[in-house]
């Protein structure tokens, strides 16, 4: 059994979606090759992007099957919600699950955003252009996030996509299938900013811009960034520590 949901903005996709597993097969535009795999593909002179979710493990199959909604559905509903919310994410198009009768494979296609840099290119370079001012735009932008009620799991460098325009820098998500909606305490929105840091410096920076756009006392918020981005670390090494014990 094939579960294909299409966007209501969305049009002229239905024989992609129904062939997208020999569409995502042809291309060898690869964005990202790790647990999932991430494929830009060209349809009718259209940039796509097509994401294809890892199979699932026995008990998730069942899962997605009858109790939660798959990582592919999660994405295409949380990428709707959040353009309701006028925040930026690719736009969605669809979702596709197969089962058999279990959930086998799930795919999730939204448009390409043609963007210029990630937020890790960013941190990464101490002499980045305009780094300050990029800094305060991120600031603002992850601020609306919580004001609205967004929480991204996967709040992360990476996943933080960044468009130039004159004198403007636009702002968009992805990785969007792990995100809960809810009111923010002053703890909440901090720890939301834990992994965009590359140094004490930068911890410090965001902890400063962030207490003074939210009113949030700059002490607290500077102890609470580093506390979190800490405890960050210290998971990061102990998941490492793991893969190499386990190998």
């Amino acid at each position: 059994m094939t579960q294909i949901q299409t966007d209501e903005n969305q049009q002229g996709f239905d024989d992609f979606l129904q062939n997208i597993q020999k569409y995502f097969s042809r291309s060898d535009d690869i964005i990202t090759k790790k647990r999932n795999i991430i494929k830009r593909v060209e349809y009718n002179g259209k940039k796509i992007v097509v994401k294809s979710f890892k199979t699932p493990n026995v008990i998730n199959k069942f899962a997605y099957r009858f109790i939660r909604a798959s990582k592919a559905k999660r994405s295409f509903l949380n990428a709707q919600r959040l353009i309701k919310l006028d925040i930026k994410t690719p736009k969605p198009i669809a979702y596709v699950e197969f089962f058999e009768p279990l959930l086998e494979k799930s795919f999730y296609v939204c448009e390409y955003f043609d963007f210029d840099f990630e937020m890790r290119d960013v941190l990464a370079d101490n002499n980045f252009r305009n780094r300050e001012k990029i800094f305060d735009r991120f600031i603002e932008f992850s601020y609306d996030l919580h004001q609205k009620g967004v929480y991204h799991v996967d709040y992360s460098p990476g996943n933080v996509l960044i468009k130039q325009l004159n004198d403007k820098y636009v702002f968009s998500i992805v990785d969007v299938n792990r995100m809960a909606f809810m009111e923010f305490n002053d703890k909440l929105r901090l720890k939301n900013l834990s992994r965009f840091s590359a140094s004490k410096k930068d911890t410090e920076i965001f902890a400063k811009k962030y207490a003074k756009i939210s009113n949030i006392d700059e002490s607290f918020a500077i102890e609470q960034l580093f506390f979190y981005h800490q405890k960050h670390q210290k998971y990061l090494r102990n998941k490492k520590r793991l893969k190499t014990f386990k190998y």
